[in-house]
């Protein structure tokens, strides 16, 4: 008996699989919710706003997993508006859906990568501070039409950097966006982040974050 449920259990998450890869709905691809940009396909997000200025590669290697990449440059480090900074970020990127309905859906992402942030002109600090970020986050999204998705997030950003200054940081950020398709293979975005930013160590430091950006993109 116990052989025979593990079977049906293994028949029914086969068949679960393309389902949830035929539940998509609106124009089939995303950048801002939970959903990937499809098997094989490939998009290009480019972003500008508060704190800079980014540009996501994303690839469908399967019907629910994206990889790709993010190069970032800020002139406010992560966001935080009480740090503003040159900054460069360059991060991996890997992107899966949870689940995907015609009405909802969920999906992770995660995003490491090295960064390195500027103090040009002071004289107490290296003229530059390495880091590494483990940056994560949680997407629920709603296809509110054919041509719209709306995006609710949470992200944990976290990094870590080295050095005379060197502290781990963890940025609490809520928010979500609006992706507006301006035709099949392109769309404009608007993304919002904010909350608190604690540095950790003695003493501890708790500033506030704020990413508004806007955004377009495309499918290639």
């Amino acid at each position: 008996m116990r052989k025979v449920v593990q079977l049906f259990a293994v028949v029914g998450l086969l068949a679960w699989v393309p389902l949830q890869a035929q539940a998509r709905s609106g124009q089939g691809w995303s950048v801002l919710t939970g959903e990937t940009v499809g098997h094989n396909a490939t998009a290009v997000h480019v972003q500008a706003g508060w704190p800079g200025i980014s540009a996501t590669l994303l690839h469908g290697y399967t019907p629910n997993v994206d990889f790709g990449g993010i190069f970032t440059f800020n002139y406010g480090v992560e966001g935080d508006v009480n740090n503003v900074h040159p900054e460069l970020k360059l991060q991996g990127l890997a992107k899966a859906t949870l689940l995907d309905t015609p009405k909802y859906n969920l999906g992770v992402w995660f995003a490491p990568g090295p960064l390195v942030y500027f103090f040009p002109s002071s004289p107490f600090y290296s003229s530059s501070v390495f880091g590494i970020t483990f940056a994560s986050g949680v997407i629920f999204g709603l296809p509110v039409s054919n041509v719209v998705n709306v995006a609710f997030n949470f992200d944990l950003p976290m990094y870590v950097t080295f050095g005379t200054i060197g502290h781990f940081t963890v940025p609490i950020l809520f928010g979500g966006g609006v992706e507006y398709f301006l035709e099949k293979n392109m769309a404009m975005t608007f993304n919002l982040r904010m909350g608190p930013v604690i540095y950790t160590g003695t003493p501890s430091v708790t500033n506030f974050d704020l990413m508004p950006l806007f955004g377009l993109a495309f499918k290639i």
